[in-house]
């Protein structure tokens, strides 16, 4: 498991020809993009957004795990969008850094089943921001230590 840190815009990741690439975020279990990076991925992708917030009104029990989600041009862009449940704002850092690394087991899982995802080394990639550190006020050491023991998948985190 390796974590690539990358200077640049998370949206314009590509990968190579014929791949699929997986953008992550964290996300609350209410159903809301409503602002930092999610607010992005709303005004990007509404009709995902729609889908998230129609799976957050219709399902319980979300923290720790995650949804994924075609991109609204899937067959032009090949994106998936990987929803992470990691707050539904009660909780401290450290259970949203949990809530993370359980979340991220979950995507892992859905992802064995997909074939032409972005990898590298033999696993697949996620692409996502500094996770947890804007709106849900997690440091990014704790979130970055949960995703050093997900040793099944490969991250690219994006920062500006």
């Amino acid at each position: 498991m390796t974590i690539k840190y990358i200077t640049g815009d998370l949206f314009r990741h590509t990968a190579q020809a014929g791949k699929s690439v997986v953008l992550a975020h964290a996300c609350n279990t209410g159903g809301s993009w409503g602002g930092g990076i999610a607010a992005v991925f709303r005004n990007k992708f509404p009709i995902a957004n729609s889908e998230y917030t129609n799976y957050c009104l219709n399902n319980t029990n979300l923290l720790g795990t995650s949804l994924l989600l075609e991109a609204d041009d899937f067959e032009q862009s090949r994106v998936y969008i990987a929803c992470l449940f990691t707050s539904d704002f009660s909780q401290s850092p450290e259970q949203i850094a949990s809530h993370t690394y359980r979340s991220l087991k979950h995507l892992a899982k859905q992802l064995e089943s997909i074939d032409g995802v972005e990898a590298q080394d033999g696993k697949k990639v996620v692409n996502m921001p500094k996770i947890n550190a804007g709106i849900f006020g997690v440091p990014w050491e704790l979130t970055e230590g949960e995703l050093k023991k997900v040793t099944n998948l490969e991250f690219n985190v994006y920062v500006l």
